[in-house]
């Protein structure tokens, strides 16, 4: 019979072992003894001494209790497919196992297509063999839609799906909240309300960065994204879906919670392997997320005042400006100085959009005298409103306004939000989303918009009548100088292209529109050493900052003129 072909490893009765493959004995290896298969191998002699303890292990022997199992699954699969195809039938097939029959497709899989491969090439009946082929070509594609014409008894192709409970991702040794909560523990052990709690506010606030985690915990990237890497050398992924879940009774989400949190557009969940540029902006964006949301939890710790103070200088900041920032001085971010073109005047509303820790809110503060008003003041009294994307630089801004007698929430607060979806983030704070500020802001935020159009019509909505923009930005001055053949940091690629802004602006609807050079250079500038200064903490307390020495595979932008490259701009419009 064709199928016995392959049972067993050798052809007659001399062999009673059952037909495997190494990659699936190292699997099943991995499984019950923790050994790693999925990291880079260095040499060939730990493949050659694997092969060697595969053989005389005792795994091997248990290797092939496991193969009885596979093998008698794979035959009775195959068999009723070309038994019920033969009659006429257009079945679909779910095959469930555990994940020592499935996983890399080894297993039941690999026994399916064995069965169906020999019954293509052996059995005697002609029709028997063209709907083993059949199957197997259906089998064999991947699952999706396809315009090719197929024989009729083709089906759509097969998909693996596994699945992955989310204790073993083990975000706690990589989520800064949940580090900071363990160090804090008696014994380093979080306290499980403490750990769902957190758990929960990601997945809600920020399914994106908790993508991120998840890619990148061990168990998921080196069976997904690193599968041919290691000792087993896989030829496929552990799946072509995966789903991560968290089983926990006792961590149930409200449902309005997570309906409030749809409604609010935070909780939108995309794959983040699709390659489109929609889902390419996504993941830029949660690394930018990531990346200040970790500046915001080290914003307490105090910085060095003189290299800020050198910076803000360069940039435009007159000594009055220095002297109100004061003790925030260390906490500076930006590109320009948006102010000597926005040219805030006293009773105006101010838009602040990537506040940040909040600097530039406040000097908006003190020039349109939202400042000086208090609660009482009548409605029409001006006031700052700062929209950031990272909460906790959020959280720091709106206790530093406090701090320094601002009234808040009347005359000044900070919200999170994109400004992708300002109206959202407006709306969820019971501001008008239309035609509410006088003046909008931003010192570098739109450096790291993925879509800049949506963004600058977002300002335009929010502006009123008669209101203008000034928008400090860095720019790519000739996008053909981004060779694709290098690496890019994610930020030069979100630049804007200098030479489309006027265009679009104008095409939005903003008047008068004006792209000014910042006069902000990128290299050359004399400051300081860059040496930490840590307050009141211990010296082990380091601030995090997005920009310092490049890393490795950026290195070639040391012999590259970054003011060739790009320019700082300030770009002024008008809504008519």
């Amino acid at each position: 019979e064709p199928m016995h072909h392959t049972l067993f490893e050798k052809t007659g009765v001399e062999s009673q072992m059952l037909r495997g493959s190494r990659e699936h004995q190292l699997l099943i290896q991995s499984l019950m003894s923790g050994v790693d298969i999925y990291s880079p191998v260095e040499n060939e002699e730990d493949i050659d001494g694997a092969n060697e303890n595969e053989k005389e292990s005792r795994i091997s022997r248990l290797y092939q209790a496991q193969l009885l199992k596979d093998h008698a699954m794979g035959y009775k699969i195959a068999s009723l497919m070309i038994e019920h195809a033969i009659a006429g039938k257009a079945d679909k097939y779910m095959v469930i196992t555990g994940l020592g029959h499935l996983k890399h497709y080894t297993g039941v899989p690999d026994c399916v297509h064995g069965y169906l491969r020999q019954e293509a090439l052996l059995n005697s009946n002609v029709q028997h063999r063209n709907v083993a082929l059949d199957l197997l070509l259906s089998l064999t594609r991947p699952p999706i839609k396809s315009s090719v014409q197929r024989p009729s008894l083709s089906g759509i192709g097969s998909a693996l799906i596994g699945c992955q409970m989310m204790y073993e991702i083990y975000l706690e040794e990589t989520y800064p909240p949940m580090i900071e909560a363990a160090a804090k523990a008696e014994d380093n052990e979080m306290e499980e309300d403490v750990k769902r709690k957190l758990l929960n506010d990601l997945y809600l606030r920020n399914p994106g960065l908790l993508d991120q985690y998840i890619l990148n915990a061990e168990a998921v990237r080196g069976p997904l994204l690193h599968y041919s890497d290691g000792l087993a050398g896989f030829k496929r992924p552990c799946a072509d879906f995966l789903f991560v879940y968290d089983e926990d009774d006792e961590n149930e989400i409200d449902e309005a919670v997570l309906q409030e949190a749809e409604l609010s557009g935070n909780n939108t969940q995309k794959c983040p392997f699709s390659r489109d540029k929609a889902n390419e902006n996504d993941d830029a964006k949660a690394e930018t997320i990531e990346a200040y949301e970790r500046v915001g939890q080290t914003a307490g710790l105090r910085g060095n005042a003189a290299r800020a103070k050198a910076i803000m200088t360069y940039l435009g900041y007159t000594d009055s400006d220095l002297e109100y920032v004061a003790a925030d001085i260390f906490n500076f971010q930006g590109v320009a100085n948006p102010h000597t073109v926005a040219n805030i005047q006293r009773g105006e509303c101010v838009l602040d959009i990537g506040s940040g820790l909040g600097i530039d809110s406040f000097l908006a503060a003190r020039n349109c005298g939202a400042d000086v008003c208090n609660k009482d003041d009548v409605s029409e009294a001006p006031f700052v409103v700062g929209v950031d994307i990272a909460q906790s630089e959020v959280n720091h801004a709106m206790a530093r306004a406090i701090d320094r007698g601002l009234v808040v929430p009347d005359r000044i607060r900070f919200i999170r939000g994109d400004v992708e979806k300002l109206n959202d983030a407006l709306a969820k704070a019971n501001l008008a989303t239309d035609n509410l500020f006088d003046v909008c802001v931003s010192n570098g935020a739109f450096c790291l918009v993925p879509d800049k159009q949506k963004a600058f019509e977002n300002v335009f909505k929010a502006l009123r009548p008669g209101g203008r923009m000034a928008i400090s930005t860095t720019t790519v001055s000739d996008p053909k100088q981004l060779d694709p053949s290098f690496e890019w940091p994610v930020c030069v690629k979100m630049f804007a292209n200098l030479d489309e802004l006027q265009a679009m602006c104008e095409g939005i609807g903003f008047k008068n529109v004006q792209i000014l050079d910042a006069e902000s250079p990128l290299e050359g500038m004399e400051l300081p050493a860059d040496d930490e200064v840590v307050d009141g903490s211990d010296s082990s307390d380091k601030r995090f900052k997005i920009h310092g020495k490049y890393s490795d595979q950026y290195e070639f932008l040391q012999n590259m003129d970054m003011d060739e490259l790009c320019k700082v701009v300030t770009v002024y419009g008008e809504k008519p």
